[in-house]
């Protein structure tokens, strides 16, 4: 056994290094992804910084000129901007989203006014100049400037009605519905004077740190503001646009996108995992787990008494391959295997020396009834002749000694009888042939007649049948053997005003029969309930009849046994006894 010993833990050494390489696999994979959605992110927040460097390092040179990576051009028209590429003399060579009102050619002192901000231009615009491939690159990236003309004309047309709303200009004001934003004018300590379009969500006070944060964090807050502040009053203005990028303008989130992130990739990597250590244990079950299944079928065929080890459905060896090798997952449990193969053949020898025995032992039993049955012979023939009138002996005495001898002569028939039925119930012996009955009309019509029989016409059998029919497969004469024995032990051993009650019922959960036998008699104390059903036993009560072979109860709990039920008994000291029989039965209807 040391050998499986050592094959197992090598077996399971090496799957657990396979896993732990697994692991590592799936968690550089899920790093790799995570890092991956950062950039993503970082591209959505400021592409200008991020995305404009990563355009020069992914493009390549074709023979129509450098081409781009489509996933970052899908980004740049996802945040609504355009893109332009510029050869040395200001010329656009590639383009992509750009709109109509942006120039195609640019001197470079008007590329400068226009990116500062000295002329004006609906655009902001962001510069990328580097060199790759023995080419200088000019990218120009562009967003509509949405703030700075709304701003100004806030600042030069709003005012504060008599009401104390904010009055915008048409245009500003068609602009901000449209764009979803709005507009605040702030007193010198952060109140609010007047507002246009504010949604509910949005304080009427800021303290410098609250203003500071939603101009410089938009993606928390949903918004992205700009603020004009009025040296000469002291008062701010506040414009803010939602975040095209935004899903949900103005809703803080709990959580900041990086930290969703992770949580995704941590929670999709320990999914990954689970399902590699099922697939791993899936594995193992086949792997393992089949062979244990095999030696306990083995095992179970070896309790039925089946001494060939189970093969598959084609009949072939399940262990062991056409050239009679141990099949892979078989080869751990060598061992185990071939001490299974070696049980079985003692069993099997044991099994043989057994049926050997039994048959010898039937040859003695019927030797020894033969013997019996002899002496017995001339007991009968010798009462007959004393029963003859030629003889010189009284009537009285005649009659007297005819009614002794064969008296005991069928005491030692019966005797006889029940050994042998005894010993052929030991060996295992089965019912001839079964039939179905209805056991409810069956007890009825038995135990009507039983009561009626001259031996009982001084006791009471009382029948209570079950509520629903009852069918069940057995053996009549060997019904009839044990319902005798229970009825002739019950009134037997008790007094002569003892009642047996005798009831059927279904155990619905099980499908069987419950026939109980409750007597109102003297009961048994503990001894001689435990021997009930043992051979010869009598009991210690000794006030009563011993007539019998004492082999009444034995018989009865052999053939029930052998009719496929089972016997229990409950007896106490003054109250009765019970004693209760269970076979199995058909489906019962009403």
């Amino acid at each position: 056994m040391k050998n499986i010993k050592h094959r197992l833990t090598l077996r399971f050494i090496i799957q657990l290094a396979i896993s732990g390489i697994i692991v590592l696999i799936l968690a550089g994979l899920c790093i790799l992804w995570v890092l991956h959605r950062f950039e993503q992110i970082n591209l959505s927040k400021d592409f200008a910084s991020v995305g404009l460097e990563k355009l020069v390092e992914s493009s390549q040179l074709g023979p129509d000129g450098f081409v781009f990576d489509t996933m970052l051009l899908d980004q740049v028209k996802a945040n609504n901007g355009w893109l332009q590429s510029l050869d040395e003399e200001g010329r656009v060579t590639l383009s992509y989203n750009t709109p109509r009102d942006v120039p195609k050619h640019y001197d470079p002192g008007e590329l400068l006014a226009y990116w500062v901000g000295n002329k004006p231009f609906p655009y902001g615009l962001y510069l990328w100049i580097q060199e790759k491939d023995g080419k200088l690159f000019t990218l120009i990236y562009g967003v509509k400037n949405e703030m700075e003309p709304l701003m100004n004309q806030v600042k030069k047309e709003a005012h504060l009605a008599a009401d104390g709303s904010l009055q915008l200009p048409d245009t500003a004001e068609a602009r901000l519905k449209a764009l979803g934003g709005y507009v605040q004018w702030l007193d010198i300590t952060g109140k609010e004077l007047g507002s246009y379009n504010k949604p509910g969500h949005v304080p009427h006070q800021y303290t410098i740190q609250e203003l500071a944060l939603r101009v410089s964090d938009r993606e928390h807050y949903g918004y992205t503001v700009v603020t004009s502040y009025d040296q000469d009053t002291g008062r701010t203005w506040l414009i803010a646009l939602p975040n095209t990028i935004s899903k949900n303008p103005g809703a803080e989130s709990f959580l900041p996108p990086e930290a969703k992130i992770v949580i995704l990739g941590v929670t999709a990597m320990f999914l990954a995992m689970l399902l590699v250590f099922i697939l791993l244990s899936l594995w193992n079950a086949h792997r393992f787990g089949a062979p244990m299944l095999h030696t306990m079928a083995w095992l179970d065929s070896l309790s039925h008494k089946i001494y060939k080890e189970p093969m598959d459905r084609k009949g072939l060896s399940i262990t062991r391959n056409a050239s009679g090798q141990w099949k892979r997952r078989y080869r751990t449990y060598a061992e185990v295997m071939l001490s299974l193969d070696k049980l079985s053949t003692t069993l099997q020898r044991d099994e043989t020396m057994r049926e050997q025995t039994q048959e010898l032992r039937e040859q003695w039993i019927s030797g020894i009834t033969h013997d019996l049955k002899t002496p017995l012979s001339s007991i009968n023939g010798y009462a007959h002749l004393l029963a003859e009138d030629q003889y010189d002996w009284t009537k009285e005495e005649v009659l007297t000694f005819s009614r002794v001898m064969l008296e005991k002569s069928t005491h030692m028939d019966s005797l006889i009888n029940d050994l042998a039925m005894t010993y052929r119930l030991q060996a295992g012996i089965r019912p001839p042939e079964t039939e179905e009955m209805n056991l409810n009309v069956w007890l009825r019509d038995y135990l009507a007649r039983a009561a009626s029989d001259p031996e009982h016409q001084d006791h009471l059998i009382q029948y209570e049948p079950a509520d629903k029919h009852i069918s069940v497969h057995t053996y009549a004469p060997w019904l009839q053997r044990i319902i005798d024995n229970l009825i002739a032990n019950a009134f037997l051993h008790n007094h002569p005003d003892t009642m047996l009650t005798v009831s059927l019922q279904l155990d619905h959960e099980q499908e069987q029969a419950i026939l109980t036998f409750c007597d109102n008699g003297s009961g048994m104390d503990e001894r001689t309930l435990e021997g009930l059903f043992e051979r010869y036993y009598r009991g210690t009560n000794t006030i009563h009849s011993t007539e019998g072979s004492g082999l009444g109860m034995a018989i009865s709990k052999g053939l029930v046994e052998a009719l496929g039920g089972t016997v229990s008994a409950e007896s106490e000291w003054g109250k009765g006894t019970t004693i209760q029989l269970r076979f199995p039965c058909q489906k019962s209807t009403a």
